[in-house]
């Protein structure tokens, strides 16, 4: 399954599917353009992603950094439980802490 974003009001969207190496890249534009139209503050639900690898992570990663450049407030609500490991087991429960909710 592929994954899509979809952009719930100014300041929310909604990721889907699964994020894998094969499926990232197409999202990680589509959520930079939706970070940048956000304004001051964007939420991210994960509510509806099935399957996660790294690059799920990485994914997350990014638009942190892409947050950070654009001085935008990042929340991801929802993660999914089995998203947590591959986070613990790179050693960045603190880099997570601060966006989680």
């Amino acid at each position: 399954m592929s994954a899509t974003i979809v952009r719930t009001d100014d300041q929310n969207a909604e990721v889907r599917g699964d994020l894998l190496n094969s499926t990232v890249v197409p999202v990680l534009e589509q959520g930079r353009k939706l970070l940048a139209a956000a304004g001051g503050q964007w939420t991210v639900s994960l509510a509806a992603v099935d399957k996660v690898s790294s690059a799920g992570v990485a994914l997350l990663l990014e638009w942190m950094r892409e947050a950070e450049k654009q001085s935008v407030t990042l929340r991801i609500a929802d993660l999914p439980e089995h998203m947590r490991p591959i986070i613990s087991i790179s050693d960045l429960d603190p880099v997570f802490e601060t966006v989680l909710i």
